[in-house]
């Protein structure tokens, strides 16, 4: 996508979600939001594990969230993002992870930006921040926040 349309996209909508893959599979796939920063004062977010619909259909509904007014903060367990009674929590990237993991974001702002990932629980509704989660495929973002 060239930079031009990513323009366009946060003009018209915001934001963009930006998918990234690892062809070797050796590591998660992921999602992040472009434009939350610059368009509602609000960190980008990320999502790692989860299928690319997935986690587009979640950074939509924060947007849409973000847009009515409401913050996610980090390090809150937070109702309401997922289905059911699951919860999520928000944990800030580390800056030196940022161009690394967020490049094209990184490009777009050219300057510091905040990014927090969202981690999702396991089927116990256990965080994989917290011990005895279920989960593994979240582990590679654990270590950047």
């Amino acid at each position: 996508m060239s930079n031009e349309s990513l323009i366009e996209n946060i003009k018209k909508h915001g934001w963009q979600c930006q998918y990234v893959f690892d062809a070797n599979g050796e590591k998660e796939d992921f999602s992040y939001s472009i434009g939350f920063e610059e368009s509602f004062d609000h960190p980008e977010i990320m999502i790692f594990g989860l299928k690319r619909e997935t986690m587009h259909s979640i950074l939509s509904g924060i947007a849409s969230d973000i847009k009515e007014g409401r913050k996610f903060e980090e390090g809150v367990r937070t109702g309401n993002v997922l289905s059911g009674e699951f919860e999520v929590i928000f944990k800030s990237v580390n800056e030196e992870f940022l161009p690394e993991y967020a490049g094209i974001a990184t490009s777009f702002y050219n300057k510091p930006f905040r990014m927090m990932v969202m981690f999702w629980p396991d089927k116990s509704n256990i965080l994989p921040t917290e011990v005895g989660c279920k989960l593994t495929v979240q582990n590679e973002a654990l270590k950047i926040v």
